[in-house]
């Protein structure tokens, strides 16, 4: 663990004090530089927190001393205090306990975006979701259950019931084929398919959207291998399956979701997203999988079991428990 001492919050800043710290698979794949344009390390790793509110910066409002907050960032989480922008902070309203909040800061919160800003799904529609047992993927089957979406969701045949409580139909993905069962049925497309797993899994994908739908690539696990990043499965899986998707005119979309970029076109949905998403969290709409809590000082090991896949849910770190 590294110390620093904490600057006083510039205007438009806020200091927090964190309570809980999301840990995600983003977080490994940004210290392997998977992910174009990664922050030069070293660097402290973290996008979700949630905690309260220390102290403010001049120009500051809406926010108080004391106030409950969530953010998603771009770096920093992995912190017991740290200084935010204050428009990053969306306060957290009752019923929205910190563990939980941070839990879905990242996980719920894009897997709404990529549902209901970029594939505009609505009920009645069909999706496919891989890897449907994941931190996102339970994310994806709660809220289109909420939305009344019908969900294939894609993962090990030991997390079938997993996917099945909340509402999807599983798919086996070491002996089913997703394509045949998908073209099996009536239709035999789906509206969107949401898949990080990257390489030709994306054109795989792309497949079984019918006309009109999108394929939403939104992460490449296939480009790590043995835990080291593997570029040619990236390019691959970024201009075969996203890319030049794009210049068949064949009535689909492709697109790789992108948090920061939605923002540039979108500049009110970050606020409006997250503060949705906690509201549901508060009304108990929705619950996520916490897999447990740890200490700040085991952010490595906790990489580590995530990134061998000895995890089922999210691991929230808890500063607060650090010694």
């Amino acid at each position: 663990m590294r110390t620093s001492e904490l600057a006083e919050p510039g205007s438009g800043e806020a200091v927090v004090k964190v309570d809980a710290a999301g840990v995600s698979f983003g977080d490994i794949l940004l210290r392997l530089g998977v992910i174009p344009g990664g922050p030069t390390p070293p660097f402290t790793p973290g996008f979700d927190i949630a905690g309260v509110v220390e102290k403010v910066g001049p120009g500051v409002t809406g926010l108080e001393v004391g106030q409950p907050v969530a953010a998603l960032l771009r770096t920093g989480g992995y912190s017991d205090r740290l200084i935010a922008p204050a428009e990053r902070l969306v306060p957290r309203p009752s019923g929205a306990d910190a563990v939980e909040s941070a839990a879905v800061a990242l996980n719920y919160f894009i897997a709404y975006q990529m549902l209901h800003r970029v594939a505009e799904a609505k009920p009645g529609h069909r999706i496919l979701v891989h890897g449907a047992s994941g931190g996102v993927g339970v994310a994806f089957l709660q809220l289109a259950q909420l939305a009344g979406i019908e969900t294939y969701g894609s993962a090990s045949a030991e997390k079938r019931d997993l996917v099945t409580k909340f509402g999807g139909h599983p798919i086996d993905y070491r002996k089913d084929d997703f394509v045949k069962i998908i073209r099996s049925l009536p239709g035999g497309t789906v509206h969107a398919a949401f898949d990080a797993i990257g390489g030709s899994h994306f054109n795989r994908s792309s497949s079984v959207v019918g006309r009109g739908g999108i394929m939403v690539a939104y992460g490449q696990s296939a480009a790590l291998v043995d835990g080291k990043p593997n570029k040619a499965v990236g390019a691959r899986g970024f201009l075969g399956g996203v890319a030049l998707p794009k210049l068949i005119p064949n009535g689909k979309r492709t697109t790789f979701y992108n948090a920061w970029a939605l923002e540039k076109s979108h500049p009110s949905a970050y606020r409006e997203d997250l503060a949705e998403v906690l509201k549901l969290l508060a009304e108990g709409k929705i619950s996520p999988l916490i897999a447990k809590t740890a200490a700040l000082e085991e952010a490595a090991d906790v990489q580590r079991q995530l990134e061998q896949g000895a995890v089922t849910g999210k691991v929230v770190l808890t500063p607060g428990d650090s010694k």
